[in-house]
């Protein structure tokens, strides 16, 4: 009888052929994860580098429109200071209305906050037409300046003679005779404190020839480094210090942000000094501008630091980053000293400078 021959593989080929499946597949895992990690280092600097224009176009928005509703044709229409009343609080008692304010964050991160008005109406001032009896009376204007119930406006003496009072609307405008009444009652109006003369040391009653500017909401904003990230608190409606809790995330993975004065010499549109908001400031003490130094502050600096999510094996940073360069008349530029385990992240920094529009148009 004949016996059908068995093919098949032998135990040796076998043996061959898982071996080489085996190396191949480590090869290709381990191709696979050099591709991966390169991924994420790639999308990890991608992320940095939106983060960082994001948040960088973001302050870049708010410097320009800094003083909006502020400054006239002739400068500042608070030279003299503002009061500013809030839900039982005093917030400003005659202090310098700074359009722009730095807080210099020593060793951490600085802090920026701005003022302004979000009115359309707000680069036309009314005119007052009836003097106020008292800081507490109606205001009568000979228009609306397009002001609506719960609205803030903004008092100011002619020619900035007076402390500026922010006052709200705690009802739309009355027309009356050739004028508009515009009411500032207290009670629910967290902004009108119930006796203006007990709120603040001096609580001036503006006339004929003073004006009022519609600010709007009233912006007033702080944006700081907190938590590894940018974060937004209004400074009127919150009280310091601020915390990751009491403020509201704009970008993740803003890591520092150092800020400086462009400044000019009195009488003068040049910036020839870059400042630092402090007292021991190569240009003097800028750590609280008065109302002096408000039109001399034409720019600002700003620097910004993103960071990447992806932490690398190895170092691949510099132990210190330089924010900008150097050789600006001025204080030196600032640097970002990273420890060992945060030399294993990627850094991406970004700088400019942005003019003070409403400051350099008012001067």
């Amino acid at each position: 009888m004949n016996r059908t021959a068995q093919k098949g593989v032998t135990l040796v080929e076998l043996m061959v052929a898982l071996v080489i499946g085996a190396i191949a597949a480590l090869v290709i895992q381990q191709v696979m994860a050099m591709f991966e990690g390169q991924k994420r280092t790639s999308s990890g600097g991608s992320d940095a580098q939106v983060n960082g224009a994001v948040a960088l176009f973001a302050l870049e928005r708010e410097v320009r429109q800094a003083g909006y509703g502020l400054f006239g044709g002739s400068g500042s229409l608070c030279p003299l200071g503002i009061n500013i009343y809030y839900n039982g609080t005093t917030v400003s008692n005659g202090g310098a209305l700074l359009p722009l304010r730095i807080a210099d964050g020593g060793a951490g991160p600085d802090a920026i906050e701005f003022l302004r008005s979000d009115a359309d109406f707000a680069a036309i001032p009314t005119s007052i037409i009836k003097n106020m009896p008292n800081s507490s009376a109606e205001v009568t204007a000979d228009s609306t300046g397009g002001l609506a119930q719960n609205q803030m406006f903004l008092a100011a003496g002619k020619g900035g003679s007076k402390v500026c009072t922010l006052m709200q609307m705690s009802q739309d405008p009355q027309q009356t005779g050739n004028g508009w009444n515009l009411q500032h009652n207290s009670g629910q109006y967290l902004y009108n404190p119930p006796n203006a003369n007990t709120a603040f040391a001096t609580a001036p009653t503006y006339e004929i020839g003073d004006v009022v500017v519609n600010m709007g909401s009233f912006i007033h904003r702080r944006y700081q480094v907190l938590c590894e990230r940018l974060t937004e608190v209004s400074p009127t409606l919150t009280a310091a210090p601020y915390t990751c809790a009491n403020t509201v995330p704009i970008v993740d993975q803003i890591v520092d942000m150092q800020v400086q004065y462009g400044v000019s010499p009195a009488g003068s549109m040049q910036i020839t000094q870059w400042c630092n908001a402090t007292a021991t400031s190569a240009c003097g003490d800028w750590s609280n501008p008065g109302n002096n130094e408000v039109s001399r502050i034409r720019a600002v600096r700003i620097a910004l630091v993103a960071r990447s999510v992806q932490y690398e094996k190895e170092m691949v940073s510099p132990a210190n980053l330089t924010l900008w360069d150097a050789g600006d008349p001025g204080d030196p530029p600032p640097s970002l000293a990273l420890t060992d385990d945060q030399r294993h992240y990627r850094y991406k920094v970004f700088t400019t400078i942005v003019p003070i529009r409403n400051v350099i148009w008012g001067s």
